[in-house]
């Protein structure tokens, strides 16, 4: 009877871990998806889910992007953030400036691409980017504050947040193994649906996260 306790806290470090892993695996993916673009929009190669370019100036989000993505990962590591707290903090910084350049951009990109992408699929990225960039914002006004307690919860809402664009990929593209598209209707809202699918996945995985790890007392 003695050894629940132990044992509880044993799968819960588990579960914990795993979930550390796969963030950081879709956010390696992410970092993949990013330094494709930056290679092929110089040439004009790079292209959006319609197979039609994107505008050259989206190297801007694509940029803050992959470097969002390389610090978010880093920002995990628990052994880096106690022994190097100042680090943590500049690179926060710079995370979080980034992550909002990714989302403004982001936010931008169904307005500016030809042909026009349909009124669904512009209001979904607006709402999820300026979701993001919520979380972002409300994160880094914690630390601001010394609300470091709130800060993580934010920030770990915000790296999930911010994943879901891999997530959505994944889903996507089982989707269009399985239905297939027969006009530009179905594809879009297969594309927003797994968009949202995406989101609902990392953010039901980070609430997870952070009800099953304990609270500081003094958090309590």
């Amino acid at each position: 009877m003695r050894a629940r306790p132990t044992t509880d806290r044993w799968s819960s470090k588990v579960s914990r871990t795993a979930l550390i892993c796969g963030l950081v695996l879709i956010y390696a993916i992410g970092v993949y998806i990013s330094g494709r673009a930056l290679s092929l929009l110089p040439h004009g190669k790079e292209t959006g889910p319609n197979g039609h370019p994107y505008p050259s100036w989206t190297i801007v989000h694509f940029a803050s992007a992959l470097l969002f993505a390389l610090l978010a990962m880093l920002q995990l590591l628990s052994g880096l953030r106690r022994r190097h707290p100042l680090l943590h903090r500049y690179w926060g910084r710079i995370a979080v400036a980034s992550g909002l350049i990714a989302a403004i951009s982001g936010a931008c990109i169904p307005f500016a691409v030809v042909p026009p992408r349909p009124l669904i699929e512009r209001l979904y990225i607006v709402i999820y980017f300026s979701g993001v960039a919520l979380c972002l914002l409300l994160g880094f006004r914690a630390a601001r504050q010394h609300n470091f307690t709130l800060h993580r919860i934010w920030m770990i809402r915000a790296v999930a947040a911010a994943g879901a664009v891999v997530t959505q990929r994944i889903a996507f593209t089982i989707f269009a193994l399985n239905a297939g598209f027969h006009s530009d209707a179905e594809f879009w809202n297969a594309f927003v649906g797994a968009f949202a699918l995406g989101w609902a996945i990392n953010f039901g995985l980070a609430e997870y996260w952070l009800r099953s790890t304990p609270l500081p007392r003094s958090a309590r």
